[in-house]
């Protein structure tokens, strides 16, 4: 009993560090855009929402371009992965581990073969650049794999034989009894392109269409509490998706590594 009462004084112990350790950065940074100059302001909140439009396009167009490569991956990813977990076709295994092995290298690895093909397809410089690659990234379609693996063969068969194609069965038969899985790859690959720095620097030559996280780094130093106003901007959305969907977001992860 003794034992079991330090183990769990010391997990409690772990998990207060952990949350101080999380959560005191949020704190200082939303200190600062009040107190960054050493006396109360609201100027960096005015600047940012009402003087200066230039912060808040920058959000939307980050929004935005995060919300088209999270609907496109998993659009892409959702049918893919149906063909990996239903058909058997020969080299599916060759594939499906050739497809892990790209997913598991570094992002510095691909940047180069990626820059090398969108300039032979005059696509850089252009917000097309940074959404063609993260949607065919293939971390949703092996979320989604194993989560459609799980799907009993004669579920979609059933489906079949009262009359529903391919599409029909995926749409209205496999995907809603995976929501998490569906859920869970959206919201990573929505963080993947909100948070993207290397690929925008590489690809975009003009500031004006840099995101909001690389567009921060490049702020002029007098500018110091509209950059912890604008911090506090990036962390909204991430935020507010993982508060909604925290349940799904663990579901879905628990079940690709448990039906995997």
């Amino acid at each position: 009993m003794k034992k079991r009462s330090a183990f769990r004084t010391f997990c409690l112990i772990a998990v207060c560090v952990l949350c101080v350790t999380a959560v005191v950065p949020f704190v200082y940074v939303l200190w600062l855009s009040f107190f960054g100059g050493g006396a109360f302001t609201c100027l960096g909140y005015y600047d940012v929402f009402l003087a200066a439009p230039t912060y808040l396009l920058r959000f939307w167009m980050s929004l935005t371009l995060a919300a088209v490569i999270a609907l496109g991956q998993l659009l892409f990813s959702v049918f893919a992965a149906y063909g990996f977990a239903k058909y058997r076709f020969r080299g599916r295994r060759v594939i499906f581990f050739l497809l892990m092995m790209v997913m598991v290298l570094p992002l510095q690895v691909t940047l180069v073969p990626n820059y090398i093909m969108l300039d032979r397809l005059r696509l850089l410089d252009t917000y097309a650049a940074l959404i063609l690659p993260a949607v065919f990234s293939p971390l949703g379609t092996f979320i989604l794999t194993q989560c459609f693996g799980a799907v009993p063969d004669a579920v979609p068969e059933a489906a079949a034989l009262d009359g529903a194609g391919v599409f029909r069965t995926i749409l209205s038969v496999i995907c809603p009894m995976n929501k998490s899985g569906l859920v869970c790859a959206a919201l990573l690959s929505f963080l993947d392109g909100w948070n993207m720095v290397e690929q925008p620097i590489v690809y975009l030559r003009d500031f004006e269409s840099y995101p909001l996280s690389v567009a921060l780094a490049y702020a002029p130093p007098a500018g110091t509490t509209v950059q912890f106003v604008c911090c506090l901007l990036v962390l909204l959305p991430p935020l507010f998706l993982f508060t909604r969907y925290n349940t799904e977001l663990v579901e879905g992860i628990a079940l690709a590594e448990i039906k995997g």
